[in-house]
């Protein structure tokens, strides 16, 4: 019989050995565990359970957004796929991605980015495009309110800094800067732009209460309780007996009792005669000077000149932007130690210092004679004269 080459028996595949011992292993480790919960306590079935439970999940990737090259240019992070999904989104971001610099674009997509919950994004957006295209009232406007929302004060400080460089004499700008400044404690610069902001306002006598107390409550911040009394008494004096209420009256008393000033806030009586041009002599820290009577004028206002003679050192590190014919003006904040006009004294005066003209105010006129003197006293001028009597501190 010829040998056989092939074995007489059928040979097994090679994989089924492997196979058949793991299917043996998870019988026994099945069953081990299948009498371990049956013998495990309650505690042990729960925490075995909760590893289950938190085990991460894989997450499905994000697909790419169409509109990566437009967030780049808005300094924006790709923004969810649920937002590009919003037709009016969508349409926005491909108006952008087809003309970068479309505002007709850009303000709504920022409105709708904050409205949709996106508020730092709506933002961001505003600004970058602002710094390639050109910052617009509006856009700058939606960054600082989207901003505050978040408690970014630093953040909204920067855009209502482009504010004011973009409309030097609105008074609104300075007050929403001075109101970044007050958040972030900065109370010297929050005061000096909440002045600048009453500054800028044609007609004092129709400003609202809420603007002479915001300087007033910065005065006091930075410990001049005497001189939060000065902007109080200055809206009262446009209307003494419509403006004096209670509440006012308790305010002035308690600046009044904290800074000790009831003595020296503003004594003496007196009728001067007022020259042509409705000027008065005037002794400031005494230093002798000719200045202009202004009722329309806040605060008292001098030329540097004036200011050296009467030793009086200007802020310049937070300056004071007046409304003049023309365009606005640079000042900075001073303080007069006394202040006398005949018989009359007042002590611890506001003061601004022209930085730049030092003829501001004509030949041989020193400044003008503001409302941080004037409102300490019941005036009348009339006749060619300046009659001037204290007003009491309640």
């Amino acid at each position: 019989m010829p040998e056989r080459l092939i074995p007489d028996y059928t040979e097994q595949p090679a994989y089924l050995g492997p196979i058949a011992v793991i299917v043996a292993l998870a019988i026994v480790c099945g069953g081990a565990a299948l009498l371990y919960l049956q013998l495990a306590s309650p505690e042990e079935k729960r925490a075995l359970l909760s590893l289950f439970q938190n085990a991460p999940v894989a997450k499905k990737a994000e697909p790419l957004s169409r509109f990566g090259k437009v967030y780049a240019s808005l300094d924006v992070t790709t923004m969810p796929v649920t937002f590009e999904q919003k037709s009016e989104a969508a349409r926005l971001l491909d108006q952008l991605q087809r003309e970068p610099c479309d505002r007709e674009a850009i303000e709504p997509l920022a409105k709708l980015m904050v409205d949709s919950g996106y508020p730092r994004e709506g933002a961001r957006s505003a600004m970058s495009f602002g710094e390639r295209c050109g910052h617009n009232d509006d856009l700058l406007e939606l960054a600082y309110a989207a901003l505050t929302r978040l408690a970014d004060y630093s953040g909204a400080l920067g855009v209502s800094e482009e504010m004011v460089k973009l409309s030097p004499a609105r008074p609104r700008y300075r007050f929403l800067r001075g109101t970044a400044y007050e958040r972030l404690k900065n109370y010297k610069a929050a005061l000096s732009d909440f002045i600048s902001t009453l500054q800028l306002f044609s007609d004092l006598s129709n400003v609202a209460a809420t603007e002479f107390y915001r300087i007033s409550r910065m005065y006091d911040a930075v410990g001049r309780p005497c001189d939060a009394i000065t902007p109080l008494e200055m809206f009262l004096s446009y209307d003494v007996a419509k403006r004096q209420t209670p509440q006012i009256s308790q305010l002035i008393s308690e600046y009044a009792t904290k800074g000790n000033c009831r003595a020296s806030y503003a004594t003496g009586s007196d009728r001067v005669v007022v020259g042509t041009s409705n000027i008065v002599d005037v002794t400031i820290n005494g230093a002798k000077g000719r200045m202009i009577v202004d009722t329309g004028a806040s605060m008292v206002s001098m030329t540097p000149a004036f200011a050296a003679r009467a030793r009086i050192l200007p802020d310049e590190s937070n300056p004071i932007t007046f409304q003049v014919v023309g365009g606005t003006v640079q000042s900075a904040p001073g303080n007069a130690q006394l202040m006398e006009i005949g018989n009359v004294r007042a002590a611890n005066v506001p003061v601004a210092i022209n930085m730049g003209n030092a003829a501001a105010y004509g030949p041989q006129v020193d400044g003008l004679l503001g409302m941080t003197f004037l409102a300490r006293f019941n005036i009348t001028l009339a006749g060619g004269a300046l009659e001037l009597k204290p007003r009491t501190l309640n």
